[in-house]
């Protein structure tokens, strides 16, 4: 068993909800699935999504992801099981390579989500705009 980590894993203000330094834990609260990015990948969302659940949202509330992984070579097998759990349209998403604290993480997210319904801009490199 790991110690605990002082850390608030979700906050809700106004309209937004922030989930911080999310790893896989099991429903007991004990770290799960070491050395395993595609089972600790669809874990930590599990975990997300049952906290917008239980605020009557889902998965489409999230507005922005930020996911964090031991080593970038494992950027593949995480983005299978991101893509497993994930719908489209896909929320902004920016993936780090970096030493994580808990033994066996490989990935920790962090995530932002909104009770308002999210619109996705459409925007492309030719575009302008301030016009």
């Amino acid at each position: 068993m790991h110690p605990m980590i002082p850390n608030q894993e979700a906050v809700r203000t106004g309209d937004l909800i922030f989930f911080g330094g999310i790893i896989s834990k099991d429903p007991t609260g004990n770290f799960c699935c070491p050395y395993n990015v595609e089972k600790q990948t669809e874990t930590i969302l599990r975990r997300i999504e049952k906290y917008l659940k239980g605020e009557g949202l889902g998965m489409e509330n999230l507005v922005q992801v930020t996911v964090f992984l031991s080593d970038i070579r494992f950027y593949d097998a995480m983005n299978i099981a991101y893509l497993r759990v994930m719908q489209e349209p896909l929320p902004p998403r920016k993936v780090i390579a970096a030493p994580l604290t808990v033994a066996g993480a490989l990935v920790e997210m962090t995530a932002i989500a909104s009770i308002n319904p999210r619109k996705v801009l459409e925007y492309s490199i030719s575009s302008n705009p301030g016009s």
